[in-house]
């Protein structure tokens, strides 16, 4: 269910893996989540709760409070996931499709939390007197703002991509050049047999395409397709 989350948003599950775990508890929760999503610290979630004067702090003590710790042993490894859990990320994912996100981030997890009106993070937060459409809002235009490079990256491998709102991303999938050179690197990597599209066959893609002057300079250098496709197959025999 995790394939789509963005890298803060696992590491955020993350947390909340080891929260339970403090508390001894061998299910995993939505109350655990809201807990690791502010151990997470500087994400677009708690970015928003904050701008929306929400107390953090205070958040964790209630949260916290309401959880009963569990009789089991304290044991490692990823917990079962309640059926409570599995509804909030399911609203989650639902969150993102209305905003028409290709993944799942802090913003959509905390969206979840709140839309599940029965877990006891969003008890907590309307106490507070936080509302989901109140929460989205913020949320867009959060996300419609640059990165603040304040924030701490250390478990995102994309680093600002999370804050990069999709319209900005939406001028590239205007472009038809865009789109035919992404239609050479798919083309290159089905002919390699590769399940996934990386770097080397979006450069395929590129030097597949006369037209964009890039195959002609490249190859003065010596980097043509024939070339690259060489090393490749000679790289994945290796």
């Amino acid at each position: 269910m995790q394939e789509r989350f963005s890298d803060r948003a696992r590491h955020a599950m993350a947390l909340a893996n080891l929260e339970a775990g403090k508390l001894n508890d061998t299910d995993l929760r939505p109350a655990h989540l809201m807990l690791g999503l502010i151990a997470e610290g500087e994400c677009v979630a708690t970015e928003a709760l904050g701008v929306l004067d929400v107390d953090l702090g205070k958040v964790r003590e209630e949260v916290s409070a309401r959880l009963e710790k569990g009789a089991a042993k304290s044991t490692l490894g990823r917990r079962a996931h309640t059926e409570e859990l599995r509804a909030v990320i399911n609203l989650a994912i639902q969150e993102a499709r209305k905003l028409n996100h290709r993944y799942v981030g802090t913003e959509h997890l905390i969206l979840g939390l709140l839309a599940h009106g029965g877990s006891i993070p969003a008890q907590v937060l309307g106490d507070q007197g936080l509302n989901l459409d109140q929460l989205r809002e913020k949320t867009l235009a959060l996300l419609r703002s640059s990165a603040d490079t304040t924030h701490d990256l250390t478990h995102s491998r994309h680093g600002d991509f999370e804050w990069v709102h999709q319209q900005e991303l939406a001028k590239a999938f205007r472009s038809p050049t865009f789109w035919h050179t992404l239609i050479l690197a798919v083309d290159s990597a089905n002919r390699l047999g590769a399940g996934e599209i990386e770097p080397p066959h979006l450069l395929l893609g590129l030097l597949r395409d006369p037209t964009n002057g890039l195959a002609e300079l490249l190859a003065q250098k010596g980097v043509t397709v024939d070339w690259l496709r060489e090393r490749l197959a000679a790289s994945a025999n290796s």
